[in-house]
């Protein structure tokens, strides 16, 4: 099972995709959870994807592929924007006072502890990040 979602950078379509990536877990049979958890992994890379991938005056897209195997649903984000490796940010410190951390970079720690495997290429002018959540068998 596929499904391809085309978002531009403008977050007015963002709900209409969060839903469908809903949906697509749902079809598949998944508990609440882990379809939750699926849907704010996309939220939380959409997000970032719309905020500062390209000038909000540039009008670009973010392609999600959402497939899907008895095991895990794979998330793909494909973009044409600058080279940029989320998974290359360092942890957040947790250890200070909100107060004195650095801006960012909780998103990125939040996806990857939400999912099992995360790998990123560029090709040609195209980002690629693939995210991995083990669902175990949906039959």
């Amino acid at each position: 099972l596929e499904r391809i979602f085309r978002i531009r950078n403008s977050s007015r379509e963002m709900p209409d995709a969060l839903d469908g990536v809903e949906e697509f877990c749902r079809a598949l049979g998944l508990a609440t959870e882990p379809t939750l958890e699926v849907r704010l992994v996309a939220e939380e890379v959409l997000t970032n994807f719309v905020k500062h991938a390209h000038a909000l005056t540039e009008e670009r897209g973010v392609e999600l592929r959402l497939s899907s195997s008895p095991e895990s649903v794979r998330l793909e984000f494909r973009d044409a924007g600058a080279p940029f490796n989320p998974l290359d940010m360092p942890p957040p410190d947790l250890t200070s006072p909100p107060e004195r951390r650095e801006i960012g970079g909780l998103g990125v720690h939040l996806v990857k502890s939400l999912v099992d495997d995360a790998s990123y290429a560029r090709e040609g002018a195209v980002n690629v990040l693939v995210l991995i959540k083990h669902v175990g068998s949906t039959v």
